[in-house]
């Protein structure tokens, strides 16, 4: 029985399916790993490069950049003394083979004309400020108009006009402000009475120091109804009194007559008052 058995193995061997797997299978998982870390590398091997020659370009270009800023050789000079330095001497290597000027001559010296036309400069800037602030310019927001807004006749100190009372033709040193007899007459600022008197071409006169250089006459007041006394002391828009007449001026509508002084020389008032 044995022997039979043996004989039927030898002639029948035992076939293994092809589908079978072997004793020794192939390691599928572990060759895509490898796989995987090769293509890592690679992509940390062309970042590093990558990154190397941006550095190196950053480099060039930084060097280059600098490179035009540097100073270049050059042949000019500056003539220094003992007690001054010059940054440009630092960079001659020797001595230049060509004359240095020190003198020049055949050159207009204009120094003294120059100086001339400053100082003409500045003299007319420092008149014209005068002429700005001639008359009391700072303070003209402290005067007010002595009686309403209506001018009769106008201040005329050169061009002669003609006076119907007297005949002739003169000058007008003043402004007339026309209102009716009685109206009332104030102050254009503050100000103390100076004087009080009749005169025989302007009748009832009130004259006002209101500092500054400047003083005032208010012609043609009734007497009889000021309210004010030499030496007092008013406000701008104090009542002086009422309006009366003035006798080389009564051919006229009934007006005040107006003068202005500053630093005793007579002036428009309408301009000084920056009205």
């Amino acid at each position: 029985m044995t022997d039979r058995n043996k004989n039927d193995n030898d002639k029948n061997p035992l076939e293994i399916p092809e589908n079978t797997p072997s004793s020794d299978p192939k390691p599928i998982r572990s060759a895509q790993n490898n796989k995987t870390m090769k293509k890592v590398k690679y992509a940390y091997a062309f970042a590093l490069l990558l990154a190397l020659g941006t550095a190196l370009i950053a480099k060039i270009s930084t060097e280059k950049a600098l490179g035009n800023l540097a100073p270049i050789e050059s042949d000019y000079v500056t003539i220094t003394t003992e007690k001054q330095t010059s940054k440009d001497s630092e960079f001659l290597t020797e001595e230049p083979d060509f004359e240095v000027r020190q003198n020049l001559e055949d050159v207009p010296d204009t120094r003294e004309e120059t100086e001339k036309q400053t100082e003409e400069q500045t003299e007319e800037a420092q008149e014209e400020t005068t002429q700005g602030t001639k008359y009391a310019t700072p303070y003209q927001d402290y005067y007010t108009l002595p009686l309403g807004t209506d001018i009769l006749k106008d201040y005329s100190p050169d061009k002669p006009t003609y006076s119907a009372t007297m005949g002739d033709w003169r000058t007008h040193s003043g402004i007339d402000f026309k209102a009716a007899e009685g109206e009332q007459v104030k102050a254009i600022s503050y100000g103390t009475i100076t004087d009080i008197y009749d005169d025989a071409l302007w009748g009832t006169t009130v004259e006002i120091d209101h500092g500054n250089g400047v003083t005032a006459k208010y012609c043609g007041f009734n007497k009889d109804t000021l309210e004010i006394k030499k030496g007092a002391t008013v406000e701008g828009g104090s009542l002086l009194g009422y309006l009366g007449t003035i006798p080389c001026e009564k051919s006229e509508l009934s007006h005040l007559h107006f003068e202005v002084y500053y630093n005793g020389e007579n002036v428009e008032p309408l301009e000084l008052m920056g009205k």
